[in-house]
């Protein structure tokens, strides 16, 4: 089987380069044991070693849960550009995609495992039906989505040369019927690439819209009491997660793998994702004006000025969600003139800030200063809440995984396509540094 040649990344120490690999590797080791210490912490105690209460019952983990599920939209998106518009130029980058998105939703199921407060019910859901729920509704679709994101990433995981060719098929014959069977699978799921991608496009659309109708239909929300939360949501897991594979394609295609994916791709990419931003903060700033401008909700305003009392939460809005995105979008839809990838890369960064920043205010800002169910005298209660090392421990713990995953990933797997050990690839042109 034909692969290309992986360059690995190194620092100069002296006159010596050195494969930072197995210390990052190990770095990433000693996040993930944290985090096994901090999990046993939280299981054998309860949640009541977190900071988590009644009153803020999400927190830290669901944020990153909800980061993760966002930041691995470009499953989706480009699952439709690659089976259903057959742009087959993307076909490398679109297995990046589906590795960023398994990646994201595992990520966030880890996260609900130590959220729960009974983690062995986690199938409870799958069993007993609420389908008046919209949080019922999320997890059916996170559960099928990741099903769909696993039947899609065999195929990927299947190129690498263990499959195909090792000494010990030799001494064990069972184990070589056992390769050519999951051969035979991923071929399968591989031509089955087009349904999977449908079948994913709307679980996803379901579960990210639905993240934001969460909100939009708790009216005791009030600042967060939007109808247009669930667009929004949709267009920032479509602005992070690409911003994202853009990042991670720079790192495969250009500097580990270079020459495999031409820079025009990574262009296209860069431009998607500035559309995207710029289309994201338009309905955002609509949405801004609706809420605190136009608004004569006194309880609204009331809540912002606590909040920027106990946090920069004003400043994090116009800083974190206005000048992240505007900037940003309007750099990468000027990447065939720009045609650096650092300074391309360090743009990309923002708007995943940006997404990150969106989730987190979306789901504790409103719990910290929220308007009470009273309908006669309503009053905006400010709550506080510190996350404990336990759950810091753990937060570290999952992106560690998700690292740990993705580096493994990207140093192992060929990412060349399904025939890619019999095509060359002679005919694609090196691309020139940065």
């Amino acid at each position: 089987m034909q692969t290309s040649h992986i360059v690995p990344i190194t620092i100069n120490v002296g006159k010596r380069k050195i494969d930072i690999f197995p210390f990052w590797l190990l770095f990433l080791i000693c996040g993930f044991g944290l985090g096994i210490y901090g999990g046993y912490e939280v299981f054998t105690k309860g949640l009541q070693v977190t900071g988590l209460s009644n009153q803020v019952p999400w927190g830290l983990w669901i944020s990153i849960d909800l980061s993760s599920i966002a930041l691995g939209g470009s499953a989706f998106v480009f699952g439709v550009i690659v089976y259903l518009l057959r742009i087959e130029r993307f076909k490398r980058v679109g297995m990046v995609a589906v590795l960023l998105g398994f990646l994201g939703y595992s990520t966030a199921g880890m996260v609900l495992l130590f959220d729960l407060g009974q983690p062995l019910r986690f199938w409870h859901p799958i069993v007993y039906w609420q389908p008046h729920s919209l949080l019922w509704e999320i997890t059916m679709c996170v559960v099928l989505y990741l099903s769909v994101l696993l039947a899609e990433l065999l195929p990927v995981v299947v190129e690498h040369p263990l499959f195909h060719s090792h000494p010990i098929y030799e001494k064990r014959p069972f184990m070589r019927k056992i390769a050519n069977i999951v051969q035979k699978l991923s071929h399968i799921l591989h031509k089955a690439g087009p349904v999977l991608a449908v079948i994913g496009l709307t679980l996803s659309i379901l579960h990210q819209a639905s993240l934001g109708a969460t909100y939009g239909v708790l009216s005791g929300r009030g600042l967060w009491f939007s109808q247009s939360a669930p667009v929004i949501f949709v267009l920032s897991a479509v602005v992070g997660g690409t911003c994202l594979l853009f990042v991670a394609s720079v790192l495969i295609f250009r500097i580990m793998r270079p020459g495999l994916v031409k820079d025009e791709i990574f262009y296209d990419i860069a431009r998607f994702a500035g559309a995207a931003a710029l289309l994201c903060l338009y309905i955002r700033m609509w949405d801004w004006a609706v809420t605190n401008y136009y608004s004569f909700d006194l309880e609204v305003a009331l809540q912002t000025e606590l909040l920027n009392k106990v946090a920069p939460y004003a400043t994090s809005f116009w800083i974190g969600q206005i000048l992240f995105a505007v900037i940003p979008g309007f750099v990468l839809l000027s990447a065939r003139r720009i045609k650096n990838m650092k300074v391309l890369s360090f743009f990309a960064v923002m708007p995943m800030i940006c997404t990150v920043l969106t989730r987190w205010n979306y789901n504790l800002s409103g719990l910290i200063a929220q308007i009470t169910y009273d309908p006669f005298t309503p009053s905006v209660v400010l709550n506080t809440y510190t996350p404990t090392w336990q759950e810091w421990a753990v937060g570290i713990g999952v992106v560690s995984y998700w690292l740990i995953a993705f580096t493994l990933a990207a140093q192992f797997l060929p990412f060349q396509g399904e025939n890619g050990h019999h095509e060359s690839h002679t005919e694609e042109e090196v691309p020139q540094a940065a």
